[in-house]
């Protein structure tokens, strides 16, 4: 599709869904081969049509919801704390926990002091046996949470920037072979930093 096409079709949406249209806007970079693809969102505010497996693309570039839970050692953790640096956010679930190389990965960039990363636990069936592995904060109780947000439907992980926005969604973890790349210098960077 060339430039051109993609807004013509672009206006095309704007029109088939006037009043409701809201945005559109790039948020990935995808190479393949010598082209470069780019992946966007539009959001159209349509409660009748919304389902909980779209919903959560609403909250990219919004504020991540205010949260104060206990760590797996009854410590007490809230928004704020993580406030000040980038901050990866890991959803656990059954069907969705991390690897021992995705562990080993995430404790090397939470050791870095330009970046914070922390576990939800939305699910209390997850896995525990790897949770001793982790060295960054694992929030329990936060399932009722979680799903008013939408987060029980959520990739794995997502980027939380320095003043508490959802910059960034990762459709699965950073790995040197990924054909995907984000756009924002500062995600490229914890991206480069996981994949190697």
């Amino acid at each position: 599709m060339t430039e051109d096409e993609y807004h013509s079709d672009l206006e095309i949406v704007k029109k088939e869904n006037e009043p409701n249209y809201i945005s559109v806007e790039i948020f990935e970079e995808v190479n393949r081969n010598d082209s470069i693809i780019k992946n966007f969102r539009s959001v159209i505010n349509n409660k009748n049509r919304a389902t909980s497996s779209n919903l959560y693309l609403m909250l990219l570039n919004k504020p991540f919801p205010d949260f104060k839970f206990q760590d797996l050692n009854n410590n007490w953790y809230a928004k704020s704390r993580f406030l000040g640096k980038p901050t990866v956010v890991c959803f656990i679930h059954p069907k969705f926990q991390p690897s021992r190389k995705e562990i080993k990965k995430l404790n090397a960039l939470n050791k870095n002091n330009q970046y914070h990363v922390v576990a939800f636990i939305v699910n209390s069936e997850a896995n525990k046996s790897s949770f001793n592995k982790i060295e960054f904060p694992i929030l329990k109780d936060t399932a009722d949470w979680s799903k008013s947000n939408h987060f029980h439907v959520v990739p794995r992980y997502m980027l939380m920037n320095e003043n508490g926005v959802i910059t960034y969604f990762f459709p699965e973890f950073p790995d040197s072979k990924t054909t995907f790349r984000p756009i924002r210098e500062q995600t490229k960077e914890i991206f480069n930093f996981l994949s190697n």
